[in-house]
This record gives structure tokens, C-alpha cells and sequence, in this order.
């Protein structure tokens, strides 16, 4: 026989499977085209992986074989050779399988002799049965197949279901056809009985019956989409899957990476695996378009080949849109994908806390796989109005302008809005920041960001002790629309775990802005109707429907709570675009982050008159009550007079009195990044400066003077910590104490 090398020179691999494939052949290398029976072995090296093909012809019959192997298994270069010369023989066996060679065992051609193996495994208490499975499996030694044939017809009665779609078309036509493959010919007996099952499951039924040799072992059954498929090769395709899944791992109980694929193996023996397919009909930027899968759910995840999923997003009658959720480069129109029968879903638990992951919930921090066993679909409904409860706890961020203006209590909904760097990011992380030792569980969604500004972020948390306590969901910005459209959803569905359980969480979404774009370019790639394209028809659903996920729950639901940011960016300040206004509506209150303010060094930018809080003073501390009650008009009588006090010449005492305070009060609020201040402290100084004590001071020397007044009550008052934790007003003789603190702290500055 003909031997074509091309793209490599495996010659040994070569003449090994042919003379044992075909005993009465000798290797020849002839020059010139390829002529007469001949196996042409071709190796191409792609971006990812290496193809091995073979195009054998043998007496007037010709088959094709191809293997591929990833090319990162291929970096060890003692490793390479051997990898390559493998991938040619397989692809020359699975041709000389195709033109209809007698099956000769995968694993007595490439030298694995059972027999040798079988000793340690059953020394170390592997049953017969259990170890001849492994073997079937994992050596593609010849197994009874007509064992499985015979267990699958035996078993398949009780698989048998009636999709939508089948009874649609038993009412149409009155028949439905049955396609049975199988891995060799079936006995008319066994086809018989077959055909008994299925003519009491449907009525009438046509049977079409054919030989695939590739399936090894088995029958699979077609009956429209759904596949019940009992093959060898659809167990190992499972098999490679989860271990592309990282779904195969050790455990404490069972250490040992082998055992754990030899009892997967044996569980999935001959197991019937129902399912249905559908084709893909057209791919193009993250959307391909899906013909088929006539019972398939909105919303549902579906399979494709490799670790690719995706998510239906549009039901047509002809066909159905699915967003891709991952590298899709490898996918092909043509390709089958597969239904999983689950809603779109994330892990959720314990072991989620202090990890970074993705927007399927994948940990992407390098720190191992989750082990988790729960799992919580991404949209689930909003807690009902009998299941709240009144939001009266508040959340402290530690930064005295929001704490103290527009205080935060925990199940509310509070927009942090601004123009792009005026600091809205840095008031998110502070309050993480300041929910140490507080029993607040923090979920931070970053959305369509640079993967570098993520990791600076999650420095920042891990430094300061704050991701023992923290969740981070990452969707960068090289990531797909879908990928950033559905991590908002990722991330309430690992809160509300959480919070239905008790627990007070505290979830960042960093921005909604980009999910709102991410969603508008699926609706736009997804052809929907006029008026569907995201602006302005879905997006304020998009956003309500996330932002109600956030609540205080009543006791008898739980008694948790999730406190929500949004962060939304606007435009040269107009917060009156269509996303801003919308979000704007369906939150408590907004803290508005205005650019001059930022520039002027004013830090936070927080823009007193156009930021509140509707939940007021229910959610906040008596004592932060009782001192901060003349704050906000103060500030903002400053604000109005000092717009007009640059053009004025004559001022009255009370106009300087009110600009004096006020550029005071302005200094005082003035809080560095990643320093956040506790409830306690924030009390003390706003008090002293309502007192006016910070009146006569130099503004350059307020923050001076504030460090001083601290210094001097944490020595001598520690007292004051507990009274302004307890939530209640501080008695006269606490707010004596500290005016003798703050006078003798400004005669001694």
C-alpha cells in the first residue's frame, strides 16, 4: 500500500498501524500524485490545535479519519513526538474502521496490554466488572456490546416522553418517525421488540435503522430533537466534557484522580441520556441563530461543543437567537448544540465568598476550582411587598458627606451617579472597605472595566483585609455583550443566596451604563422589533427588574437584607438622559458626584442639592441624627451664596458668616481615598463644627484641628464609641462632655 507523509515524517507510526491493520500490505513511498490504494497522513499545525487526517483508499472503498490535539498540550517538547505520532495512528484507525475493517481494540493496537494492568487494580479493590468497564472505556477494548444493546432496549420504556413538539405532530400527521443508529446491525428480535416499545408509547410509528461504527457501542434513538442515547460514545463524550469542565476533581474522601474517572465511567456505563439538539444555522458576533429545539425554555442554557454554553434570548417560529457566553472561534454553522433543561444559573454558597470569578460564576483568580454544590438561576423574582420590611438599619459607608447627607440604611437602593472620574468607584470600594467586622458580606460586579483596573481593585480589597468578606464578579471589557449583560443577574443571585438565609449583603454594581449597551448590541444583533433595541423600550426593565431584587426581608422571610449601589456614568453631567432618569426612578435617592467639585479638590465630589436619600433618617444613627441636622442646608446656603459672592464687593456679616462656615464644613467633609471613618468619629467632628468651634480656625487648619479633637477622645472619652453605636440620641451630658473636648482641643491647637 501507498504510504503520503505530508507535513511530517512519522514513518515508524505509519508502517505500525498498517501492518497491523492490513497484514497482507508492505509500505511503499512512491513519488507523484497519490494513486492506488494508499493512506495519505497529512499533520497540520492550526492556532489552537494540530490535525492529524487520513484519506485511505482500499479496494475500491475510501474513508476519511481525524484527530485534533490543543496545542498547549504540546509546549513539553519530550511529550510532542509521542503526542503527534498518536494523533496520525488514531486518525489512520478511525479510517481503516470507516471502510469497514473487522474492530480491532483501539488499545491492543497502540501496545496497552490489559492483562499487565488488571494486577494493581484489582489489588487495590477494584471488582471484575468494574475494572473490565474501565477498560471498555478508557483502552477501547472491545466490549459485549450486544449486553448494551439488549439493557438499553430493556430500560428505554421508561425514558420514553412526549415532548410539545412530538404531540403536535402525532395530531398532524398521526405517526411519528423513530431514527435508531446503533454500532453494528441489530437483531430483528431486538428490533422487534423495540418497535413494541414505541408503538405503545406513540401509536404508530416508522422505524429508520442505521450503522454507525463510530458510536462503538449501543443504541440511540431519534424521535424529532430529542436524542435518547445510550452509546459508548456519547458516555465518553460526557466524560470529556467534564473533564474540560474541571466537573472531574479529587476529593478528601476519595484523593485519587484515577478512581474518581473509573467511577464515573462505571455509572455512566450504559446509562440512557435524554436531550434534545438543535443546528446552528448562523454565527456572528456572539449571537448564532438556532434551528430546531422546538420545546427550548427563554432564558434556558444550552450546550455546544467544548466548555462553550450560551443562553436563549429570542423564540422564533422558524429558529431561536442564543448569545454565546464565552470564545466562540471554534464554533461553525452546522455545529449541533445541545439543550440542558436548566435555566441560566450561577454556584452560589460559602465557598464563594473571598473569590474572584466571572459572570458564569468560574473562579478566575487562580486559586482552584469552587467547590460548591448549589446553584441559584440568575433571574428569579423580586421579593414581594408582604416579604419586606422597613429599611430602619443603616449601612455606614465610613465617608461623613453620605453618612451624614445622604445616609444609606441596609436594603435600600442607592444610586451613585456622575460624569467618568469624578470618584464614584472610590465611594463603592470605601464602603466595602468600612463593613469589616461588621458581619456585611460585599458582592462588587465589575462591569465592561479593564481587566487591570480589577486586579488593582481586588489588591486594594486583599490588602486591607476585605476580600475575607467579599465576592468579586468580573465582566471586562473584552469580554462579549452577553457576558456583560448577564453579570449584574450573576451577582443578585449570589447576594440573594445570602440574603434568604439571614445574612446582610452589601452588592456594587460598577456601571449599569455598559450592561445598558451591552444589552442594546444583543437586541440589535438579535434583529428584535422596532422599539425593542434596548433605548428606550427594555432598558428600564433591564434595570428594575435587578434593582427590586434588593430588600430588607421580613423575619418571617428570612430577616435578611441586600443594600444595592448602581453606578451609572452620565454625560457633561446631564442626568436627565434617558438611563439616568430611569435608574433615577426606580432607587431611594442618588449621591451625584459633580465634576467641578472633583476638580476643585473637593473629595468625595458629592453634590449636596442634587443628592438624596428617601429613606432619610430612618436609616441612620440617632446621634449622626442629632448632629447633622442643620448640615445639608448649611451646605447648601454656602453653595447658592458663593456662585453670586465672587461678583460682590459689600457683604453683610450674615452672608460672611454663612461663607465662612460653610468653606469649613466643605474642608471638614474632605475625606481621603480607602480611609474610612467610624460612626463614632464621624459624630464628634460634625459636632464640634455645628458648634461652631471650627468657626474662627483658619480652613487650611480644619483637618488639623479634627485629627486633634480625635486624638484627644479616643485618650480620654472611649465611652463615646458604644453610646453612638447603640443607635440612640446622645443623653446632655455626653454632648457636655464633648463640647469641653473640642474647646480645650482649640485652645490648644
Amino acid at each position: 500500500m501507498n504510504l503520503y507523509l505530508i507535513g511530517h515524517d512519522y514513518r515508524y507510526a505509519a508502517e505500525q498501524m498498517l501492518l497491523t491493520l492490513f497484514p497482507d500490505e508492505r509500505p511503499v513511498y512512491p513519488d507523484g500524485r497519490p494513486t492506488g490504494d494508499r493512506a495519505e497522513l497529512r499533520l497540520m499545525s492550526g492556532a489552537k490545535v494540530t490535525t492529524a487526517t487520513c484519506v485511505l483508499v482500499y479496494q475500491g472503498r475510501t474513508a476519511n479519519g481525524r484527530t485534533s490535539v490543543p496545542n498547549e498540550e504540546l509546549t513539553d517538547p519530550n511529550e510532542t513526538d509521542r503526542r503527534l505520532q498518536g494523533a496520525v495512528k488514531r486518525a489512520f484507525y478511525r479510517a481503516a474502521m470507516g471502510i469497514g475493517l473487522p474492530h480491532r481494540p483501539w488499545g491492543m493496537l497502540t501496545g496497552v496490554r490489559p492483562g499487565k494492568l488488571m494486577t494493581p487494580l484489582l489489588a487495590q479493590g477494584m471488582g471484575d466488572v468494574q475494572a473490565a468497564r474501565y477498560f471498555e472505556r478508557h483502552y477501547d477494548v472491545a466490549p459485549a456490546r450486544a449486553a448494551l444493546v439488549d439493557e438499553f432496549v430493556a430500560n428505554i420504556g421508561a425514558h420514553l416522553t412526549t415532548q410539545p413538539s412530538d404531540a403536535l405532530t402525532l395530531a398532524e400527521t398521526g405517526t411519528l418517525t423513530v431514527e435508531v443508529e446503533a454500532a453494528e446491525p441489530l437483531p430483528a428480535a431486538v428490533l422487534d421488540v423495540l418497535k413494541d416499545t414505541l408503538t405503545r408509547a406513540y401509536g404508530h410509528v416508522t422505524c429508520m435503522t442505521t450503522v454507525r461504527p463510530e458510536l462503538i457501542g449501543g443504541v440511540c434513538l431519534r424521535i424529532g430533537d430529542t436524542h435518547y442515547d445510550g452509546t459508548l460514545r456519547h458516555a465518553l463524550d460526557l466524560l470529556e466534557q467534564d473533564a474540560a469542565n474541571s466537573a472531574l476533581h479529587t476529593t478528601d474522601e476519595n484523593p485519587d484522580l484515577a478512581a474518581c474517572i473509573r467511577d464515573r465511567l462505571a455509572d455512566t456505563h450504559v446509562a440512557i441520556d435524554v436531550f434534545q439538539t438543535g443546528v446552528v444555522t448562523s454565527l456572528s458576533d456572539g449571537i448564532c441563530r438556532v434551528r430546531g429545539m422546538a420545546d427550548v425554555m427563554a432564558g434556558e442554557l444550552l450546550a455546544f461543543d467544548g466548555t462553550l454554553r450560551g443562553m436563549v434570548m429570542d423564540l422564533g417560529r422558524e429558529d431561536i437567537g442564543v448569545v454565546l457566553l464565552g470564545p466562540y472561534g471554534h464554533l461553525q454553522e452546522g455545529d449541533r448544540v445541545r439543550r440542558t433543561g436548566q435555566i441560566m444559573s450561577v454556584p452560589v454558597g460559602e465557598e464563594m465568598i473571598g473569590r474572584v470569578v466571572d459572570a458564569l460564576g468560574r473562579p478566575i483568580d487562580g486559586h482552584g476550582p469552587i467547590r460548591t454544590t448549589e446553584r441559584r438561576a440568575i433571574e428569579s423574582p423580586a421579593p414581594g411587598v408582604i416579604a419586606r420590611k422597613g429599611v430602619s438599619v443603616p449601612l455606614q459607608t465610613g465617608i461623613k458627606a453620605i453618612d451624614a447627607l445622604v445616609p444609606i440604611g441596609r436594603g435600600q437602593r442607592e444610586l451613585i451617579i456622575g460624569d467618568r472620574q469624578t470618584g464614584k468607584t472610590a465611594i463603592a470600594i470605601d464602603a466595602i472597605l468600612n463593613q469589616k467586622d461588621t458581619g456585611v458580606l460585599c458582592i462588587y460586579v465589575a462591569i465592561g472595566q479593564k481587566e487591570s483596573t480589577v486586579a488593582g481593585v481586588v489588591q486594594k480589597l486583599r490588602d486591607r483585609g476585605a476580600m475575607a468578606y467579599t465576592t468579586v464578579v468580573c465582566a471586562h471589557a473584552s469580554e462579549t455583550a452577553p457576558m456583560l449583560y448577564i453579570a449584574p443577574y450573576a451577582g443578585a443571585a449570589i447576594g440573594e443566596y445570602f440574603m434568604y438565609r439571614g445574612r446582610d449583603v452589601l452588592i456594587v454594581y460598577d456601571d449599569l451604563s455598559k450592561q445598558a449597551v451591552a444589552y442594546r448590541e444583543i437586541s440589535l444583533l438579535l434583529q428584535r422589533p422596532p422599539g425593542r433595541e434596548a433605548y428606550p423600550g427594555d432598558v428600564f426593565y433591564l434595570h428594575s427588574r435587578l434593582l427590586e431584587r434588593a430588600a430588607r426581608l421580613s423575619e418571617e422571610a428570612g430577616g435578611g437584607s441586600m443594600t444595592a449601589l448602581p453606578i451609572i456614568e452620565t454625560q457633561a453631567g446631564d442626568i436627565s438622559a434617558y438611563i439616568p432618569t430611569n435608574v433615577i426612578s426606580i432607587t431611594d435617592g442618588q449621591i451625584f458626584l459633580e465634576t467641578d467639585l472633583f476638580h476643585a479638590g473637593v473629595r468625595p465630589a458629592i453634590n449636596v442639592g442634587l443628592s438624596v436619600s428617601r429613606v432619610g433618617g430612618a436609616a441612620q444613627l440617632g446621634a449622626m441624627k442629632q448632629v447633622a441636622g442643620r448640615l445639608r442646608m448649611d451646605l447648601a446656603q454656602y453653595r447658592e451664596l458663593a456662585s453670586f459672592a465672587q461678583f460682590g464687593s459689600d457683604l453683610d456679616k450674615a452672608t460672611r458668616d454663612t461663607l465662612a462656615r460653610g468653606s469649613r464644613m466643605t474642608e471638614l467633609l474632605k475625606q481621603p481615598q480607602y480611609a474610612p471613618m467610624d460612626a463614632a468619629d464621624q459624630v464628634a467632628v460634625l459636632f464640634a463644627a455645628g458648634e461652631g468651634y471650627t468657626d474662627t480656625i483658619a480652613v487650611e487648619d480644619v483637618p488639623h484641628y479634627a485629627d486633634a479633637l480625635l486624638a484627644r477622645i479616643h485618650r480620654t472619652y472611649p465611652e463615646l464609641h458604644a453610646l453612638v453605636h447603640s443607635g440612640k440620641k446622645l443623653p446632655p451630658e455626653a454632648l457636655e462632655r464633648l463640647r469641653t473636648l473640642a474647646d480645650e482641643t482649640l485652645k490648644n491647637l
